[in-house]
């Protein structure tokens, strides 16, 4: 079944909301004299409604690994308080946020109990989807048949993590990677059919010219990564649009944002970095960055310019905490 926004219809007063702020006011003076109590209104956007129930799914890159501070349901997740998810709750101020993403996780684990890095499992990811659900992202697909671990051996350059044939293999598996996001959509519409789903593609990770300190690999190769990445974002969108989700293009936003980019760069380089990101994942400017696009993608809007990201706290759900 197609995937479709709850629709609801807007008033005329859209037209002089500011999206993006906390709450608007409109006064009505058009009999002059002193106004009256201004009328307070919710943000509205897009087909959303008023109080969005906001459930974000995915793997490390939406989860932001070690970027600032980790959240502890479960800590195993290695989830961000400041990735694009979070971001994104608070400028939509939403009305309950649950985050389910987690490092690590394919498509199988959105149906399928997660084992964790650390020991433990978690529970299926559409398990945190109901009927009340308004609004879903997810990103996910990298991690299927191995693809981002193969991509990621082969920066440093070392010939055995790159044999001959990679190239063939990775791309196969990447335009695998369309079936389940397919029918990944498809399963968050039986379980959240009211909801707008967003299917969020992946940032540029790698140059696709020359190489720096970070990534040592000759031209072909680096040419070689951009097309499994831009073949794997491919089926992100194929998948998404299928099932009749949106896809979030971050192919041209990214650009001139990869490892090598220096202070520009949205993804760390190849050291385990706490506070910071984990190897080859993107930092706190390319998560705002992520979340900046999908906003505008969603509302059509430009985001409002924070540094980290707010949510409203009383509509930050917890999560269950790992199993053994």
């Amino acid at each position: 079944m197609p995937v479709t926004p709850r629709r609801r219809a807007l008033t005329a007063l859209l037209a002089a909301v500011a999206v993006g702020t906390s709450a608007c006011s409109l006064v009505d003076d058009s009999a002059g004299g002193s106004p009256g109590p201004a009328e307070v209104l919710e943000p509205t956007f897009g087909d959303l409604p008023a109080e969005i129930d906001y459930v974000a799914l995915g793997d490390s890159y939406s989860a932001g690994p070690l970027v600032t501070t980790v959240r502890s349901d479960p800590s195993g997740c290695v989830r961000s308080t400041d990735n694009y998810p979070a971001f994104l709750a608070g400028w939509l101020s939403v009305a309950s946020y649950r985050d389910v993403t987690c490092s690590a996780a394919d498509t199988a684990d959105l149906v399928g109990r997660q084992r964790l890095i650390g020991g433990g499992t978690v529970a299926p990811q559409l398990a945190a989807l109901s009927e009340d659900t308004d609004l879903v992202t997810l990103g996910i697909g990298g991690n299927d048949f191995g693809i981002f671990s193969s991509l990621v051996g082969c920066a440093p350059g070392d010939a055995q993590a790159c044999p001959p044939g990679l190239e063939q293999r990775l791309l196969r598996d990447a335009r695998r990677v369309e079936s389940r996001v397919e029918r990944a959509v498809l399963r968050i519409a039986e379980r959240a059919p009211a909801a707008a789903v967003y299917v969020v593609g992946y940032p540029q990770v790698l140059p696709t010219e020359d190489g720096c300190g970070a990534v040592s690999l000759p031209p072909s190769r680096l040419e070689t990564a951009a097309r499994v990445a831009d073949r794997l974002n491919e089926s992100l969108r194929g998948g998404a649009e299928a099932a009749g989700a949106t896809y979030v293009d971050l192919d041209e936003v990214s650009e001139g944002h990869d490892v090598c980019a220096g202070p520009d760069a949205w993804i760390n380089g190849p050291e385990m970095r706490l506070g910071v990101a984990a190897p080859f994942h993107p930092v706190l400017a390319g998560m705002r960055g992520v979340a900046q696009e999908v906003f505008r993608t969603l509302t059509g809007d430009e985001a409002p310019s924070t540094e980290t990201a707010s949510p409203p706290r009383d509509a930050v759900v917890r999560n269950e905490g790992a199993r053994g």
